[in-house]
């Protein structure tokens, strides 16, 4: 359904015409700047009483006696969908944002068939994320009580987010169990989910194979990591991140729509996003990146294990010695970190990492347009000139996040294979 609109900006007077396709969410924030003046002109589209809807307008008012469809090219036009990236430009009628999208699907699956299989896909990653959205509290909350002492209230709290009987032991790895469960279920629409299997799958089998063929060396780094705290603490930091993610739903839809299109990556990210802009989420990727950063300890120990039969010795670089340990490892920056990393065990999606818009993040050397949607941002610290700019869409920006999210994603996994290793088989060697 389109609901097509003349909208007069509050601040300018400016007209602008506006097509509005109706997603799957019952409350729908949309957004966009004024074409005249750049004024942050917001619509809520609440579909509850479907077929039925209402709009409400911030900064703007439909104008009066404007006909539907008949848009005659004299004001600007904006077309807005919160699931697809939107290019705003020229009115054509039946182009749809969904429409526009299917075509996009179908050049890159190959045929119709294959394309309605991928748009049924993505609408149940939508329902998904309609769900959890609205319980992300709920999840927030569990997540606090799987750190309590009361893990019966715990496991009570994540039957009832999932519908679903996890059976009455309160041991630690059934209490473990219940939490991934949790995790897995209520984040499935940001990830890859039979990637994500099978890696699970090759890990529980990589540290098994570890532990047998280099028990001491494994032994020597499951005691490092145990008795520092290093992995309950960093187990702590990636689950504090995930409801966050959640904050960021909204505009994460069209960057997990490009999941199903094939387009060179400058033609994925020049559309828009019909919603809250840059300076809402830049935080997220800047806390992101650091929670990737710390993960990459387990990485790094499990690379030397692999290529050196000891988790604390690195290889040497083209830029000097190998690091004389894995605590020297923690103390670099995270772009650092993957030059140590050799003939790495874990295949980074390096591009989910960008150091330079992370880093003028943390030393707050970013701008933002509202009206294109550019982000322009300085990676070196260039004093009072800053000639040396880079720029990125606001939609490039926000694929970046779930990016790096599915990156922590993958190596929480390794987190709790680990753990799941210290339960059921260190804890209980220990005890004998």
């Amino acid at each position: 359904m389109n609901s097509n609109l003349v909208l007069t900006c509050l601040t300018c007077d400016g007209d602008t015409d506006c097509r509005i396709g109706f997603s799957n969410r019952r409350i729908q924030q949309l957004q966009f700047s004024c074409p005249h003046c750049t004024t942050p002109i917001e619509l809520t589209l609440d579909i509850t009483n479907a077929p039925g809807y209402e709009l409400t307008f911030k900064n703007c008012e439909p104008r009066e006696g404007h006909q539907y469809g008949l848009f005659d090219g004299r004001n600007p036009f904006v077309d807005l969908h919160l699931d697809f990236p939107v290019a705003f430009g020229q009115y054509v009628m039946g182009l749809t944002p969904f429409m526009a999208a299917m075509g996009r699907i179908e050049a890159g699956q190959g045929d119709a068939m294959q394309a309605h299989a991928a748009l049924h896909l993505f609408n149940e990653k939508l329902d998904r994320l309609n769900e959890f959205s609205d319980k992300s509290d709920e999840v927030k909350t569990a997540i606090r009580l799987y750190f309590g002492k009361n893990k019966q209230l715990f496991k009570k709290r994540v039957e009832q987010l999932l519908d679903r009987n996890l059976g009455p032991s309160l041991l630690p790895q059934d209490v473990n169990a219940a939490l991934y469960t949790l995790v897995s279920h209520c984040f499935k629409p940001l990830i890859h989910h039979e990637s994500v299997r099978d890696f699970v799958e090759a890990t529980t089998d990589m540290i098994r194979g570890l532990a047998q063929n280099m028990p001491e060396a494994f032994e020597a780094f499951m005691a490092n990591i145990i008795d520092t705290g290093f992995l309950l603490n960093i187990q702590r930091d990636s689950l504090e991140v995930y409801p966050e993610i959640y904050t960021a739903e909204i505009a994460l839809r069209p960057a997990i729509f490009l999941d199903f299109v094939n387009e060179s990556e400058e033609q994925m990210i020049a559309g828009r996003v019909s919603t809250s802009d840059f300076p809402v989420y830049k935080d997220l990727y800047k806390d992101l990146c650091e929670i990737l950063g710390r993960q990459l300890i387990l990485v790094a120990g499990i690379n030397n294990l692999i290529n050196r039969g000891d988790y604390n010795t690195f290889a040497a670089t083209k830029d000097g010695p190998g690091l004389s340990s894995l605590d020297k490892f923690a103390e670099k920056t995270l772009t650092e970190k993957f030059k140590y990393l050799d003939d790495c065990w874990f295949n980074f999606g390096r591009d989910a990492v960008n150091a330079g818009i992370r880093n003028a993040i943390a030393h707050h050397i970013t701008e933002y347009d509202e009206g294109s949607q550019l982000i322009r941002y300085f990676p070196d610290k260039d004093g009072i000139r800053q000639d040396k700019a880079q720029t990125m869409t606001f939609l490039a920006f926000v694929r970046l996040i779930l990016q790096v999210f599915r990156e922590i994603h993958y190596l929480h996994h390794v987190i709790k294979c680990f753990l799941n290793y210290e339960m059921l088989i260190r804890s209980k060697r220990a005890n004998q």
